[in-house]
């Protein structure tokens, strides 16, 4: 993966805001209520009970704050549109000037959501006893000052980049889930064809004959003597043959030149200086330029061969003496 997609799903979902909320809340009780045990329980005793407790704390932090934590998190989500953020490369270096270019609107974000802030905060606080002179005084004036300002500052700063990972690592792991995902589909397909493709290579029973049934090849598990009908096709790659078999690659210890005299020529031909293909694994051939053709194989990578013109007009007519039993001739196309 070269690059991460920015989906934003998780900065673009609401009721985010409301689990973040709830995770910094419930860690803070646990916190303070495991270092100043009394003093809670003083203060549940001086709200009127438990339940009024959490009342107080929804008028006074809960709703007002989640009203900071939406403001944030849609700033950041709207930040992606003002500076055309797509996608970011999946390298170190690339995420953290992504993750820089939200600094500056994280700074100033007090100025936006501090008036929403305290506005919903005091209509919670101040239910049926509402005066302009109180609200303006002590919920606006009050609170745009630099004490307040940095009070936020470190809360809001920890929140937003929390929030603008998580939702890189949301769209990462999301993106690579889809990538394998899709490799693992490709993978299936291409197993289906490799069956498909292999059961249309059906190698003739090995009988007794005069001609070579049976080649003595290498593989990486060790030597084997294997049947020559299993052989797609026999090749010469820097100085070293090989034959191309149903189950593996094999080398063989026989030039190209002794196989040609020594296996059976209706079933194998020489279609070029480096190549020996077996009948029963032509699939079909076609014009490619220059007077040249391309015959494809049913290998399961459907192998090409580029064959001249001349080699194929002896190839078309070796062609046509294929055997009945073969369904499928090949195909000029």
């Amino acid at each position: 993966m070269k690059e991460i997609r920015l989906t934003k799903s998780f900065l673009r979902n609401p009721m985010n805001s409301v689990y973040i909320l709830l995770v910094i809340y419930l860690l803070l009780e646990a916190a303070s209520w495991s270092i100043g045990s009394d003093i809670k329980v003083a203060r549940v005793q001086e709200a009127g009970g438990f339940l009024k407790y959490i009342g107080r704390v929804s008028r006074e932090i809960l709703f007002p704050e989640l009203c900071t934590l939406f403001i944030v998190i849609s700033l950041l989500n709207r930040t992606h549109t003002w500076l055309k953020l797509k996608t970011v490369k999946y390298k170190w270096e690339a995420i953290g000037q992504y993750e820089l270019k939200f600094f500056p609107f994280l700074l100033v974000s007090f100025l936006v959501f501090n008036p929403v802030t305290q506005s919903v905060r005091y209509l919670l606080e101040q239910y049926q006893a509402y005066s302009f002179d109180d609200y303006w005084n002590n919920y606006m004036l009050k609170t745009f000052t630099w004490h307040y300002y940095f009070l936020y500052l470190l809360p809001v700063l920890l929140i937003g980049y929390t929030s603008l990972n998580i939702s890189l690592l949301q769209d990462y792991l999301k993106q690579r889930r889809e990538a394998q995902e899709a490799a693992e589909a490709e993978a299936a397909k291409a197993a289906q064809k490799v069956l498909a493709l292999s059961e249309t290579f059906s190698p003739k029973p090995t009988v007794a004959s005069s001609h070579l049934s049976y080649l003595k090849g290498k593989s990486a598990l060790g030597e084997l003597d294997f049947p020559v009908n299993e052989v797609y096709y026999f090749t010469v790659e820097d100085r070293f043959y090989y034959a191309e078999s149903i189950k593996e690659r094999y080398m063989v210890s026989k030039t190209l030149n002794e196989l040609e005299t020594e296996l059976d020529p209706t079933q194998f031909f020489r279609i070029k200086r480096d190549y020996i293909v077996n009948r029963q694994a032509v699939l079909h051939y076609s014009y490619w330029e220059n007077g040249k053709y391309i015959v494809n194989l049913n290998t399961p990578d459907q192998h090409e061969i580029i064959v001249p013109r001349v080699r194929m007009h002896e190839f078309r007519e070796w062609l046509q003496g294929r055997d009945a039993s073969k369904t499928e001739p090949a195909n000029l196309v």
